[in-house]
């Protein structure tokens, strides 16, 4: 296959791909939910903004052409360094672009935002349009000290996005309208040349790719192809997610275990023994862990708090009122806090309760007759919980 198109993997139709094609297993429901339980979509995001992190860093003192203009480039800034300036634009409800631009033209001084996207189709005009940076910088010090001095005629013009130069990327460009198409102009789009390997090999579990890929007799060129390998590592992280869906314990829900990489590349091979495609491999894997997931969810409901947010927000502010409390803690935060008590107590009682359970219905049951006991003395806790609360935040 030396003389393979760079777009081939466009091309690719079979049966082991969900939808029959690969663009479709890209886009195909079950496979981005599956694969989001196991942290895909965020690390594939993560892992390009670190190589457009590494791409800007060569842009000071460069010229580079945007929408028809040679930009000398002076410097980047990198706003999503600044935690504060992601929560100050949140609370007014404004776009947050990862960098700032600042650079010149032939008329003089330019600044505008720069957002990267893994998925073209996702980006938004609104994003990086003048109109958002400038409300950004009317936060204030914040943002324009972290931007540093600017002519006094500098324009502040619409912005661009920086995507992978692939296959998925030309195709989503190529589509003029519908669902999975791009909505901004192509000359707002920065291509940045990547490898499939070149992305994938720093990604956590990217070592199980060829488990999936051999099995649908495409490693190869998963080698080659970004979107075969981005599919493949997505059915890596839907293992995961659910290994840890299996593993992880009944009663803490937010408790994840360490991931042992050894133990899902084991059972990832041992189902490859029957399943006739990658695909299959993680369907047979999620009936699987969804028995666990079913006890989850049944222990959470026997287990949940004896009182309604709206209870719990009446029992708050007449405390609040009571202690001359202005701004008392969140809502959230209180519940949170009652919360992890409740589920203390429990976990005191029975453990973590790890699967597999022995006798879960026995194990239901002592809990259901556990959380009632707690329930004689929930009022009480709760106001002490709150009081304490309230203490913390005039502190």
């Amino acid at each position: 296959m030396s003389h393979v198109s760079p777009d081939f993997d466009l091309l690719l139709r079979s049966p082991v791909f969900p939808g029959g094609s690969l663009v479709s297993a890209i886009f195909d429901r079950d496979v981005t939910r599956l694969s989001d339980r196991g942290g895909a979509s965020g690390l594939i995001g993560d892992r390009w903004s670190d190589v457009c992190a590494d791409e800007m860093d060569h842009w000071p003192g460069s010229v580079i052409g945007i929408d028809g203009r040679d930009i000398q480039v002076d410097r980047i800034v990198r706003l999503d360094a600044v935690p504060a300036i992601a929560r100050s634009a949140s609370r007014k409800k404004l776009q947050n672009p990862d960098y700032v631009v600042i650079g010149r033209d032939d008329v003089g001084q330019l600044v505008f935002s720069a957002d990267a996207k893994f998925s073209v189709e996702t980006a938004g005009a609104s994003q990086v349009s003048s109109d958002a940076l400038s409300a950004l910088m009317e936060i204030g010090p914040i943002v324009t000290d972290t931007l540093g001095a600017l002519d006094p005629d500098a324009r502040v013009t619409d912005g661009i996005f920086l995507s992978p130069d692939y296959s998925l990327t030309h195709y989503m460009m190529s589509r003029k309208r519908g669902y999975r198409s791009m909505s901004v102009d192509r000359d707002q789009v920065v291509l940045l040349p990547i490898t499939a390997l070149g992305f994938v090999k720093p990604l956590e579990a990217s070592t199980l790719i060829p488990i999936f890929a051999t099995l649908d007799e495409y490693n190869l060129e998963s080698r080659r192809s970004l979107l075969l390998a981005q599919y493949y590592f997505r059915l890596a992280r839907a293992a995961i997610g659910c290994w840890n869906d299996e593993v992880a314990s009944l009663l803490i829900p937010k408790q994840r275990p360490d991931l042992d990489l050894f133990a899902v590349d084991a059972k990832a091979r041992e189902l490859a023994t029957t399943a006739t495609s990658a695909w299959e491999i993680i369907e047979q894997w999620d009936a699987q862990a969804e028995t666990v997931r079913r006890q989850r969810e049944t222990i959470n409901v026997a287990t949940a708090l004896p009182i309604v947010n709206r209870d719990l927000r009446e029992k708050l502010e007449k405390a609040a009122a009571r202690a001359g409390v202005e701004n008392p803690p969140s809502l959230n935060k209180v519940r949170r806090q009652i919360g992890s008590w409740f589920r203390d107590q429990l976990v005191q009682r029975f453990g973590p309760l790890m699967p597999p359970v022995a006798d879960f219905a026995a194990t239901l049951k002592g809990l259901s007759m556990a959380s009632e006991e707690l329930r004689a003395d929930f009022e009480q806790v709760t106001d002490r919980i709150i009081a304490e609360m309230l203490e913390e935040s005039t502190s």
